[in-house]
């Protein structure tokens, strides 16, 4: 049976690197849409409309082309609609309904690292594999706190001794760094594997759910012609429906007998892109379904809030700059453990610390 030592050493050098670029990636992806603003300029000084129905008649435009999947409305950090086809292409528009920019798929740095990120480059296959190694990483995180576990505390154990090139030095400073981080690497690794194997992770939470569920989304409604589909009256149909709510997202329809969908953002949801889902018939343009996300109890919120938590949707500017630490973290603790394995080689004539300041460990 391998030791927690052993077992931390050998997982480190086997996905150490994947996570570093996978944190350093994340890290970067914090800032999407600033970064989107400074490659983009015509995406900057954007007015920020308040009445949602005003992109009605650009909805109707997009439902007369079969490519388009889905739009996203603007916010406060991104002041413009996103309409997305079913290849992944973006399509961006202000206001006034006129096409500011159209991105492909990883048609620029930005996209290549969030595949890279969400998919390893891989599509699905990356995807699950993405979340194996965030599996990994976590017993690596685990197995490298059960390592360092003191069986008695000292102050010795918590000071960070002056940068040299030996083993005590470099152990300290590489246990300290990720033990400072700890609660947050696992909450990112934690999110991130969940999010990857997320219908799992409901059925595991169904269990222990006694309420009753909601009733799921309508797929059919009345028969309405794509081509007459009124879009704004729909917004404003779903914006009375909830009038305190953000609408977030719109599916567009497919089928004649294909309701129109929202997504919208109650007050209190963590999810930026909101769970709560209200339905139009497209006949009748009257409501049909409304169920906020809190209809799911409390299974359905921790559901929902793995992507607000792993992407610092919430908690504040403090919870988004330690987020971000975190994710150039690895950089450092790849670092020192790299070079904490080359000093205490078989052979090496870099002193190591006395054993008198090493902790004792569990392991």
């Amino acid at each position: 049976m391998p030791t927690a030592r052993t077992l931390h050493r050998y997982l480190g050098w086997l996905i150490g690197i994947w996570l570093l670029l996978i944190s350093l990636s994340g890290a970067v992806l914090l800032f999407k849409n600033d970064l989107l603003l400074w490659q983009y300029p015509q995406l900057q000084d954007l007015p920020l409309r308040s009445d949602i129905s005003q992109w009605g008649p650009l909805l109707n435009q997009l439902q007369q082309q079969p490519d388009f999947r889905y739009v996203k409305y603007p916010d406060q950090d991104a002041h413009w609609l996103e309409a997305v086809t079913h290849s992944n292409q973006r399509h961006y528009y202000n206001a006034s309904h006129t096409l500011l920019l159209t991105r492909t798929p990883r048609g620029d740095w930005i996209d290549w690292l969030y595949d890279f990120h969400l998919h390893l480059l891989g599509g699905k296959t990356g995807h699950t594999v993405l979340g194996v190694i965030g599996l990994i990483c976590l017993l690596l995180l685990v197995a490298g706190i059960v390592q360092w576990w003191p069986k008695r505390f000292s102050r010795r154990l918590l000071a960070l001794p002056k940068p040299a090139l030996n083993a005590r030095t470099l152990r300290q400073w590489h246990s300290l760094l990720a033990l400072s981080f700890a609660p947050l690497l696992l909450l990112t690794t934690v999110t991130g594997s969940l999010m990857v194997f997320n219908a799992e992770f409901r059925s595991v939470l169904s269990v222990f759910s006694t309420a009753p569920q909601p009733a799921p989304p309508f797929k059919t409604a009345g028969y309405q012609p794509l081509a007459t589909t009124d879009w704004t009256a729909a917004l404003r149909q779903a914006q009375a429906q909830w009038p305190d709510a953000q609408l977030r997202l719109s599916s567009l329809r497919t089928a004649a007998e294909q309701p129109m969908s929202f997504r919208a953002r109650m007050a209190g949801e963590w999810h930026q892109n909101g769970r709560s889902v209200v339905q139009i018939d497209a006949l009748s343009n009257k409501v049909i379904y409304a169920t906020p996300a809190s209809a799911f109890g409390t299974t359905g919120a921790i559901a929902n809030s793995l992507y607000p938590l792993h992407t610092a949707a919430i908690g504040g500017k403090l919870y988004f700059w330690a987020l971000t630490i975190s994710g150039l973290l690895p950089l450092l603790l790849l670092l020192t453990g790299l070079l904490y394995t080359w000093v205490t080689r078989p052979g090496s004539r870099i002193s190591a610390a006395p054993s008198s300041l090493k902790p004792e460990s569990n392991s």
